[in-house]
């Protein structure tokens, strides 16, 4: 009976060993990806600044950037997209400084994918008009902010997995 004990106490200090070692390769993981999170935080912020849609010279029909267009039609499609996109600069900012779990990466890779394919499909237009190379830059880096996300938390999954598998 108590060399069971005796071997539980012995393995106490192996595990705390192990864990602080998954944990800090959480931490340099996060620290790895936090590189990108900061520049695209502020990327998905002032493109918000500038127009998606090119307006067709001659036409009485003008687009705005987006705070304009939620401004202009009120509550729709247009604020949930604003809101979306806050959320995922937000969620963003806290990646960029490395504090944002499994669940939150997945978060962004939500709101980035919805929020391209939201761009991508342009609700509201029977014909939508051409998009502009701010938009189509937009898109392409709401993929590439869900693919950012994706695969960070995939590495994260991929490390909590194989400390568990190696028995704690």
């Amino acid at each position: 009976m108590t060399d069971r004990k005796d071997r539980q106490l012995m393995t106490l200090p192996e595990q705390m060993i192990r864990v602080e070692l998954l944990n800090s390769r959480i931490r340099r993981t996060n620290a790895i990806y936090a590189r990108f999170y900061g520049p695209l935080c502020l990327l998905v912020i002032s493109l918000t600044f500038f127009p998606y849609y090119e307006s067709e010279p001659g036409s009485s029909t003008q687009y705005g950037n987006l705070w304009q267009e939620v401004f202009r039609l009120g509550p729709g499609v247009d604020l949930l997209a604003l809101l979306l996109l806050l959320l995922a600069a937000l969620l963003l900012a806290v990646a960029a400084v490395g504090r944002l779990s499994t669940s939150g990466l997945i978060a962004i890779l939500v709101a980035a994918t919805v929020t391209g394919s939201t761009l991508l499909q342009s609700p509201g237009f029977v014909e939508p008009p051409p998009f502009t190379d701010v938009g189509v830059f937009d898109i392409v880096i709401s993929f590439t902010t869900a693919a950012l996300a994706l695969g960070h938390a995939v590495h994260l999954i991929v490390l909590e997995l194989a400390f568990h598998r190696r028995g704690v």
